[in-house]
């Protein structure tokens, strides 16, 4: 998985980390139960968050601001 969640592409080792999992064997737990269940993973932008990782929106988007920044 190389430290990102499967669903939302956050890297889980970089902030901001508000409440969100960044343990990637639970990360994997939680995906592979959806998956393996034939269970939808509902879109974040549609429920605000990940379903997986419980990274929001926000915390995303912030991220993806942060790495803009840093280039």
């Amino acid at each position: 998985m190389l430290g990102i969640c499967p669903n939302c592409k956050i890297k889980l080792k970089s902030p901001p980390f508000r409440d969100r999992e960044t343990n990637e064997v639970m990360i994997v737990m939680i995906y592979r139960s959806k998956v393996d269940r034939k269970l939808p993973i509902k879109k974040i932008h549609d429920i605000g968050y990940c379903e997986i990782c419980k990274a929001t929106k926000q915390d995303i988007e912030e991220q993806n601001k942060r790495e803009d920044n840093n280039l």
